[in-house]
């Protein structure tokens, strides 16, 4: 599942608000994000600049942020399917 968001806002607050929505929890119930990213270097490196294109994991996502202001979240999380048809157990 992927989710796209424009911001507006300092792109580290972008992504703590984007995964936490994302998991409809508070984002004082995520892994800070400075475990993963320093927000800083993040915040220096997105600009307006549309060149700028960083991609990292965090909690359950693969991010991408873009430097024109543009957020993506990719969800890591595997379905699994399970077979139930008795017929197909092994012996």
């Amino acid at each position: 599942m992927s989710h796209f968001r424009r911001f507006d806002e300092a792109a580290s607050t972008a992504v703590v608000d984007a995964v936490a929505s994302a998991e409809g929890v508070p984002p004082r119930r995520l892994e800070p994000l400075y475990d993963t990213i320093d927000p800083d270097a993040l915040d220096a490196l997105v600009t307006d600049d549309a060149s700028v294109d960083v991609r990292f994991e965090y909690e359950w996502y693969t991010v991408r942020v873009h430097g024109e202001g543009r957020l993506e979240l990719q969800s890591n999380v595997a379905t699994t399917v399970t077979d139930t048809d008795p017929s197909a157990a092994s012996d």
